[in-house]
């Protein structure tokens, strides 16, 4: 069976096409644990109303406990988001009142950023360390280690609307909103899914 219009299950193909890898000098010395596509653009707007894309940029958490904004026509990186503890998801948060940068960490805390100040605009304590977290405004659900679940309603983003355990056995590991936020699906290390 073949993946890809003109190949072949023969392990002469399979080797030409892995002759053709091209490993990357100077990757990251930890390994990528998420990555996710958010439609934010920036334009320049000309005088006569011409529009030019001018950015495009990448938002990454890591273990060094910051949040960092790379600029990929520059080559230039920033720090945005501080903690205490490893970063381990961020997440680009669309509102009615402005666009948000939420983190979550191994600190026990999500904080929401406006990255034009250096300082969160607001931080929550988490029943424990966040592995994952989704957004699909106004919801937005925190899983947890020990298997908590947190529900935010973002109209109140500082109080948990509703936290319970999870329905699966084994620790989280993913966790998405339904685009309609009207519920969420949550994954385990077991491998099983449970939709709420």
């Amino acid at each position: 069976m073949a993946f890809y219009p003109g190949a072949s299950s023969t392990s002469a193909n399979v080797s030409s096409t892995a002759e053709k890898d091209v490993e990357v000098t100077d990757s990251p010395p930890d390994s990528i644990s998420s990555l996710s596509f958010c439609p934010v653009r920036i334009y320049e707007v000309g005088a006569n109303g011409q529009t030019q894309g001018k950015a495009i940029k990448v938002i990454s958490g890591g273990g060094d406990n910051a949040a960092r904004l790379y600029d990929i026509q520059t080559g230039q990186s920033q720090q945005v988001a501080q903690h205490d503890a490893p970063v381990k998801v961020v997440k680009w948060l669309e509102t009615p009142q402005g666009s948000i940068l939420v983190t979550g960490s191994w600190d026990k805390t999500i904080k929401y950023w406006d990255m034009r100040t250096a300082n969160p605009v607001s931080t929550v304590q988490l029943l424990e360390r966040c592995y994952t977290l989704d957004v699909s405004y106004p919801l937005m659900v925190v899983g947890t280690a020990e298997r908590h679940v947190q529900i935010f309603n973002l109209t109140n983003p500082t109080t948990p609307y509703k936290t319970m355990p999870s329905p699966l056995k084994w620790q989280t590991r993913v966790i998405s909103c339904f685009p309609n936020s009207t519920g969420f699906a949550m994954g385990s290390v077991e491998g099983r899914v449970a939709i709420q």
